[in-house]
């Protein structure tokens, strides 16, 4: 079955490939998430909580990136995109989230919208976790952001079609310095991919739909991870 889905994503990848190097060249530069703040944030998970074995344990520093898929004017909808970045013995490790629904059917599926935290995010596409694939979700946690004076995001973990369970969460403290940038900035490149956490990996049929994509984007100018 996974490589029959390999198979069908390349012509997926392909389509997807020509729509990215397009509007790569309009724009001349990144297609999507040119711009957008980095944060840093403290990822808090507790080691008795089920999906604490594919994440760090305790408090874990991370670098948040906050952006805008196309950069839309303000108060239009957009897709929001947040990637989280911890590092695992000095490698990167990047998990990347977009504004989507929070069903069995919409966790899928990019949902626009007008505030930056204005409600759920996953990472569209399962993940290869130590129990199997899974789907991760952000989601605002308004009552832990009053107490802390700070933005918190639930982090919620589960199977591809099963309901949701926190496992942890993600403080956002200050911006990091100079964190307004442009697309061709090295710090500002996460890649779900070449960067997947050491327990969260990607599979096949994902980085097939990812690859051309994302060498569309370079072609054109700028990188295409996030």
């Amino acid at each position: 079955m996974a490589g029959l889905v390999e198979t069908l994503s390349r012509p997926v990848g392909a389509a997807l490939a020509a729509v990215t190097g397009t509007v790569a060249r309009v724009r001349d530069g990144r297609p999507m998430h040119a711009r957008g703040v980095l944060l840093r944030g403290t990822l808090v998970v507790a080691e008795d909580e089920a999906g604490a074995a594919s994440v760090p344990q305790g408090r874990t520093p991370v670098t948040v990136r906050v952006s805008l898929g196309a950069g839309l004017p303000r108060g239009l909808p957009d897709v929001v995109g947040i990637a989280v970045r911890w590092t695992d013995d000095g490698a990167p490790q990047d998990v990347l989230f977009a504004s989507s629904g929070r069903g069995r059917l919409t966790r899928f599926l990019l949902v626009p919208r007008r505030a930056l935290l204005g409600g759920w995010l996953s990472t569209l596409l399962p993940l290869r976790s130590p129990h199997g694939p899974r789907v991760l979700a952000l989601r605002p946690d308004h009552d832990a952001a009053r107490g802390a004076g700070t933005p918190v995001l639930e982090v919620l973990e589960a199977t591809p079609l099963g309901a949701w369970h926190r496992f942890g969460a993600v403080e956002l403290h200050g911006p990091e310095a100079g964190s307004a940038h442009d697309g061709d900035d090295p710090e500002a490149r996460f890649d779900p991919t070449g960067h997947a956490p050491r327990h969260l990996g990607t599979y096949g049929w994902e980085d097939a739909l990812r690859a051309r994509g994302y060498r569309a984007a370079r072609r054109a100018g700028g990188p295409a991870a996030r």
